[in-house]
């Protein structure tokens, strides 16, 4: 386990993130680390979801940083907009493998409601030190669209290749490299990524 002076907090998209999931894996990994508790999580309603997180960031003293997954990632940067108090406190945001915001509106999925995200999400900044891991064949996001939404954002993107969605169904339990991207914690200093080669995984197919 690694002790660290900064508080890490968990942000999982729909469904939440079962066991076998890196994000929870991660979350057996780090001390101090909380994880955001959605009242339901096969119902992403943005403003509800959000709420969730500012009630879990605000009872928090340490200095934050966010690792993100899926509508998670949405979540977090809607947070970021609606609560711009928050800001102060985050040192960094790791956003992996967001979903597409077309595919989510007031409703929760955009199948269920007449607009979708997409021209909402496209125009946010993070206004906080942010990294986005993305991949190749993501179903939830395709490629370019991912590194469109990056550019939007003003962030920069590490592509992984072809690993999914970054989740359980694409070969991710354990993820060590996430490590390569979470602030030290003895520096608690924001890591420069330099290196824009693809970054493959031996356990992501």
């Amino acid at each position: 386990m690694y002790m660290s002076k900064i508080h890490t907090v968990i942000v999982p998209g729909v469904a939440g993130s079962e066991a076998e999931h890196w994000q929870s894996w991660l979350q057996q990994q780090l001390t101090p680390c909380s994880r955001v508790q959605q009242r339901d999580w096969h119902h992403p309603v943005l403003q509800d979801w959000g709420a969730a997180l500012l009630s879990n960031l605000s009872s928090i003293t340490a200095p934050i940083q966010i690792v993100a997954h899926s509508f998670g990632c949405l979540t977090t940067m809607a947070a970021l907009e609606a609560y711009p108090q928050l800001r102060a406190k985050i040192e960094q945001v790791i956003l992996v493998a967001p979903a597409n915001p077309a595919r989510f509106g007031d409703n929760g999925f955009a199948a269920d409601g007449q607009h979708n995200y997409a021209e909402f999400f496209y125009d946010l900044t993070p206004h906080v030190a942010t990294t986005m891991l993305i991949s190749e064949n993501d179903p939830w996001l395709a490629f370019d669209d991912a590194q469109a939404l990056a550019a939007a954002w003003q962030v920069k993107a590490i592509n992984l290749g072809r690993v999914g969605h970054v989740n359980v169904a694409s070969g991710f339990g354990p993820f060590p490299q996430i490590f390569d991207y979470l602030i030290s914690e003895n520096t608690m200093s924001h890591i420069s990524i330099t290196d824009d080669d693809k970054h493959f995984f031996k356990f992501a197919i």
